[in-house]
This record gives structure tokens, sequence and C-alpha cells, in this order.
């Protein structure tokens, strides 16, 4: 698919997405996390990439200067406005773009952070170096997003093409370092949570192709894990774990 194609993708589905993404409650699991490796304080400048519904940028808003949350789905920005409204901050710009050509000056910004969109990515690496062009020096570059060991990435991706045909490819944990290496980072810093949602939840929230077959897919997973989510059957369902990784980095 080319890249005019995959935006115009990326925009349809996310409109079609944004108030339920903004609705799955694990969605803002482990923001403090996300604050504390970042050493954010009132001294920063934030850029968040691919703001989506700006539960990210609303959260380092408490902490920094100020925040730019970029997005290429006004749906999504829509969203994040109505959730910086919600909780009364100010201090936070958003802007439609695109995230491989950034509308910004070398280093500006000490903080650069992107959640959950490096799998949406044509050119993942292309995104990366916008990330650390635009960072200050000695600023700091931050990564999170599902990431899984190599032997589980195959079955991972069928699964998520069928759920959000937006989906590109997840990385796995060597392909997030290679890149990170080819970017020109150094010493980088990995952590990591699990982030359960509940398979209704899940399915409410998206719009698959075949929503019975992923539907079937997931739960014939339940305690084989091919697909590497932790499939696991509860009373009144299924709930799926999420992988998540945090990469950051000094720039």
């Amino acid at each position: 698919m080319n890249t005019k194609d995959h935006q115009k993708n990326i925009v349809e589905q996310f409109t079609k997405q944004a108030s339920g993404y903004s609705s799955i409650r694990s969605h803002s699991d482990s923001l403090e996390k996300l604050i504390a490796l970042s050493s954010a304080s009132r001294k920063d400048d934030v850029l968040d990439i691919a703001c989506g519904s700006g539960i990210v940028s609303c959260e380092f808003a408490k902490y920094t200067k100020h925040v730019t949350g970029i997005d290429m789905t006004q749906g999504m920005l829509d969203e994040a406005k109505k959730l910086q409204s919600k909780q009364n901050i100010k201090n936070i710009t958003w802007q439609i773009g695109d995230v491989e050509n950034l509308p910004y000056d070398d280093g500006s910004f000490s903080i650069v952070v992107s959640r959950f969109g490096f799998h949406h990515f044509l050119n993942p690496f292309n995104v990366l170096s916008e990330m650390k062009r635009v960072c200050k020096p000695g600023g700091k570059v931050i990564v999170v997003d599902v990431s899984l060991p190599d032997s589980k990435i195959k079955k991972y991706n069928e699964m998520e093409k069928n759920r959000d045909c937006s989906h590109v490819a997840a990385l796995s944990l060597t392909e997030f370092t290679g890149l990170f290496e080819k970017a020109g980072f150094k010493n980088l810093n990995t952590d990591c949570y699990s982030m359960r949602i509940g398979l209704r939840e899940q399915l409410e929230a998206s719009f698959p192709s075949d929503s019975e077959a992923l539907k079937s897919m997931i739960i014939a997973d339940a305690g084989v894990n091919d697909l590497g989510i932790n499939v696991t059957k509860t009373n009144d369902g299924y709930n799926l774990y999420y992988p998540i990784h945090i990469f950051s980095v000094n720039n």
C-alpha cells in the first residue's frame, strides 16, 4: 500500500474508532510509569507523536511547561480536545500533521514521545529519525508500543490486521532495538507492563474485517498463546494481556 492510501485508511479507521478508543480503560494504564521514566518537569516542552485521543498529551501537560500533540485524524483530535476540556488543561496545542515530516525545527522539544503509534507506520525508521531530529540534544525520546518475541509476531499481526485494517506490523523486541541503533541512538533503556483488555470491550471498540473469525482466533488461543497476548478465560468471558514495552533514550 502506498503512503497516500495508507494515510487515508488510518483516517477512516480512527475516525470510526475515536470515541471507542477513549472508552477503553486500560489505555490510561501506567501513565505514571511513563512520566517517571521521562523525568518530566516544568522546564520541558513535549511533543506527542500520533497523539490520538490525547491521553498521553493531557497527562504530560500536568507536569510540563507545554505539550504539542500531532495526529493526522481530526476525529481523534476532537476527542483529545474534549479530554483537555474535561481536565481543565490549558498548556496544550493540537495540530494535524504527517509524523514522517514533522513541521518543527530541529531541537524544538526536550521530550518527544509516541505511544501505540509505531505499529501503524509504514516507515517507522523515518518517524523515529524525525523524533530524533526535533528533540533537543540531551532531551529524551520515548516510544511505547506492543512488542513481542520474534516467534509471536506473525500470528499477532494476522490477528491485528483483521481487527484494524490500518495496522501495518508490530515490531519485535529485536526489531525495535535495531531500529533505535539504526537511528543513531545509544544506551537504549527498556521497561514493560501488561495491558489487560476484555475481549468484549476490545471487539466493541473495533471495526474488524471479520469479527467472528477474529473472536474465534482469540478464543482458540486461550492457554496456547501463539498470539502473544496471553488470552485467559474468566467467569464472564476472556481477557487479553498485551505486552507493552517502553523504549527510552537520551538524544
